[in-house]
């Protein structure tokens, strides 16, 4: 139903993805933590990362619809949606109304969420570094390294600060950009059809996953 507008060597190879695993778990890579407006950048990417690692340990093998929507609110806790749907429909924000952002926002949330539990073993790394935030005024970039068996994926968060919080916009992972596959994607399908047609399949789509357990 439509809503309205509506390898034998020593060697660490690199940690290959595919590509919807990859932004499914590029675009979970945030958490709530306590007292998050006293935590920076770097501290809330750690925190995020250890209690992910807790609640897909605790879930295991069997989970539970609420255990499921817990652990959604886990893994996405630090994502600002808002932000992340206005860089990625680009000029095409601009040219909703503020009720046709808020329902972007609404559904483009759920479909993250619904998809960040999906394959809750990509959240497994065996290890991870962290290199110190590189940041400037409300800006900043928090560069990991995560260490699966003899493979490692460079995961690079830019983040901003929202008030007393550092949020994330976007994950880069081995220089692919998260947020760019979804402005590539949203823009490809509203020249071939419109955002109209778009935000109808979007809505589809979330109908199908939330039907699913997702």
């Amino acid at each position: 139903m439509k809503t309205e507008r509506r390898a034998a060597t020593g060697i660490r190879k690199p940690w290959r993805l595919h590509p919807t695993v990859m932004a499914a778990f590029a675009l979970a890579v945030s958490i709530p933590i306590p007292a998050a407006g006293q935590a920076g950048p770097g501290e809330a990417v750690r925190a995020r990362n250890e209690a992910a690692q807790r609640a897909v340990d605790a879930a295991g093998d069997s989970i539970s619809d609420e255990a499921r929507e817990a652990l959604k609110d886990v893994i996405n806790g630090l994502i600002d949606f808002r932000e992340l749907s206005r860089r990625a429909l680009r000029r095409h924000w601009a040219a909703r109304t503020p009720e046709e952002q808020d329902q972007f926002v609404d559904v483009f949330r759920s479909l993250i969420r619904n998809s960040s539990v999906q394959k809750l073993e990509i959240y497994q790394a065996d290890s991870i570094t962290y290199q110190p935030a590189e940041t400037d005024g409300d800006r900043s970039r928090v560069v990991t390294i995560a260490y699966k068996g003899r493979s490692e994926v460079e995961i690079a968060y830019l983040m901003h600060k929202v008030g007393d919080e550092w949020k994330v916009y976007d994950v880069v992972i081995d220089d692919s950009s998260t947020l760019r596959t979804y402005q590539d994607s949203f823009q490809r399908e509203i020249n071939s059809t419109s955002y109209e047609a778009m935000y109808d399949r979007m809505v589809d789509k979330l109908a199908e996953s939330s039907g699913t357990g997702g």
